[in-house]
């Protein structure tokens, strides 16, 4: 499944240079390991910048330790 979400610009180069490779969501789009996240750039006012990237969920976790209704998860860069 392909989930289009708004990323702060604050996090995007992280994720973009690969030293950010989680991201924390709201549970509310039944992410899946094998999932694409299509992360597009916000500024203030959620303004979008026109900067994407493509990412894949390698990871999913949703236990103990975080708020509920919340996960965490593995990305990783897509070719």
């Amino acid at each position: 499944m392909i989930h289009e979400l708004k990323l702060s610009s604050k996090y995007f180069d992280d994720v973009q240079n690969e030293i950010k490779t989680f991201e924390v969501r709201k549970n509310d789009r039944g992410y899946n390991v094998g999932d694409i996240l299509i992360l597009k750039e916000v500024v203030e006012n959620d303004k979008y910048t026109g900067r994407i990237i493509k990412v894949k969920v390698t990871y999913f976790f949703s236990l103990f330790g975080l708020a509920s209704g919340y996960c965490v998860l593995g990305v990783k860069l897509c070719a």
